[in-house]
């Protein structure tokens, strides 16, 4: 079974289960348990961190009985609380894995830049007071496009054989009072766009040259980037798998 899932991630500790902390994939495989009075292990295609959303989340599972039998999407918003939404569900071919198969994913960054907060914002962006550059950013950004070693970016926590990564797009836009960062690529280091974005923010509130970016991501060090934005103004946007799997997968 392949999930598209949204979830409000400021009540949860990240996606991947814990013994004693609330998690969204221990929150679905209860549900999930209840539902086929079995066991369920649910494969998430991005483990965020505490406190970051999502609006196209990709799963998989293996169901232990007919999958067109019973309304999966119904029963499931009925056992979940209203912040974890299953948005669609598709019987998919066995070999799909939502993690092994994920070719790239789109993420983006919302901050709040105006002069006062919003309370009713405030988890769901980032608040930056100082009148940020959408033009410098952008001209930043676009030396985040390409192969590259990103380790400049990554936060210590997790092993990884590899911190070379490759970047497709990145970008900002304006929208009234806020900006969106945009960046898609096929794979990201731990809290590595939450780094960024501290990143760039730091050097256009310090009016550095767009090209010390490039500087930073030569450097692999870390100390030489700038601080980590809050984990509210991230979201997982969506992930992308091959078209022959999107088309073997048959809508519940």
């Amino acid at each position: 079974m392949r999930l598209l899932i949204s979830y409000d991630g400021t009540d949860y500790h990240g996606w991947q289960r814990q013994s004693r902390q609330r998690t969204v994939q221990g929150t679905l495989e209860e549900a999930l348990q209840k539902f086929y009075k079995k066991p369920i292990k649910l494969m998430g295609a991005s483990r965020t961190d505490t406190g970051v959303h999502a609006v196209g989340q990709t799963a998989h599972f293996d169901a232990p009985r007919d999958p067109f039998q019973g309304d999966l999407r119904f029963a499931l918003t009925g056992m979940t609380p209203p912040s974890i939404v299953l948005k669609q569900a598709w019987h998919a071919p066995n070999l799909f894995h939502a993690i092994a198969d994920a070719q790239k994913k789109t993420y983006r960054y919302h901050v709040l830049n105006r002069r006062v907060p919003s309370a009713l914002r405030c988890r769901y962006s980032h608040w930056i007071r100082f009148p940020l550059d959408v033009d410098y950013l952008n001209e930043a950004s676009r030396f985040l496009v390409g192969k590259q070693d990103f380790k400049s970016f990554q936060t210590s926590g997790t092993k990884v054989k590899s911190t070379v990564r490759e970047i497709m797009s990145a970008s900002w836009e304006r929208d009234r009072d806020s900006l969106i960062f945009t960046v898609t690529g096929n794979g990201f280091l731990k809290q590595m766009i939450r780094n960024i974005v501290g990143t760039l923010i730091d050097l256009n509130m310090n009016e550095a040259q767009p090209g010390r970016l490039q500087e930073i991501i030569n450097a692999r060090d870390r100390r030489k980037a700038g601080p980590t934005a809050p984990p509210q103004g991230l979201y997982l946007a969506q992930v992308y798998y091959p078209e022959e799997l999107d088309n073997g997968c048959r809508k519940l």
